[in-house]
């Protein structure tokens, strides 16, 4: 049986790369198990044929793509930890340009796999525009934008599971657009779009809030 290790969302600019507002959650309420098309290709030899099994089995039940989105093609990689292995569990889809990325750790002593955290971006193109869109029109991300000279700079557009966004709107999955510069004075603006409302629910920036990394405005 798999138990989500819960660990609490952490708001801060070095975490930019996994989404102001991804954190690292349980997985959203599970779907059907991953259709028998999907491919599954799994590299490490230092595993049983059974462990190996038992492992893809878990995996395919954990992970959700985004919806009406399939996984075509999973990736699985292992890396020894001690008597453990870390894993990271790439899953592709033909419908999106971007990858969802799952990290895992399988504890051999009780046979058990915990999820340690995940980057969501299999968006189809179409989504992550209209996301971008709502994102745009919203007042204050507008000007915080215009402001800051982040108008022409591309936006990741991630997905964010319902015990996440709870904490911001309603326990549901929402779309989280961020734009990001880098720098001696970095600046990251980030907008929560309910993608079935079509409007943005939450805005967040780092500006004027000096060590802390950044909160909700």
């Amino acid at each position: 049986m798999i138990r989500a290790k819960k660990i609490g969302l952490v708001i801060a600019i070095v975490v930019v790369a996994v989404g102001v507002y991804s954190g690292l959650t349980a997985p959203e309420h599970r779907h059907s198990p991953a259709p028998e098309s999907t491919k599954v290709e799994f590299s490490c030899t230092e595993l049983d044929e059974e462990t190996r099994t038992q492992i893809v089995s878990e995996v395919l039940a954990e992970i959700t793509p985004y919806k009406g989105v399939r996984y075509d093609k999973v990736n699985i990689s292992a890396v020894k930890n001690g008597e453990d292995h870390d894993l990271t569990v790439i899953c592709f889809s033909d419908a999106c340009e971007c990858q969802d990325v799952y990290v895992f750790t399988y504890y051999s002593a009780v046979k058990e796999l915990v999820l340690n955290g995940h980057v969501l971006d299999a968006i189809p193109a179409a989504e992550r525009a209209k996301a971008i869109s709502v994102a745009l029109r919203n007042e204050e991300a507008a000007n915080l934008l215009r402001t800051n000279g982040l108008e022409t700079m591309a936006p990741s557009v991630r997905r964010v599971l319902p015990e996440t966004a709870e904490k911001f709107y309603l326990p549901k999955t929402l779309l989280s657009v961020t734009w990001t510069r880098f720098g001696e004075n970095p600046v990251v603006v980030s907008v929560l779009v309910d993608p079935d409302e079509g409007k943005a629910v939450n805005v967040w920036s780092n500006l004027g809030v000096g060590n802390k990394g950044g909160e909700k405005r």
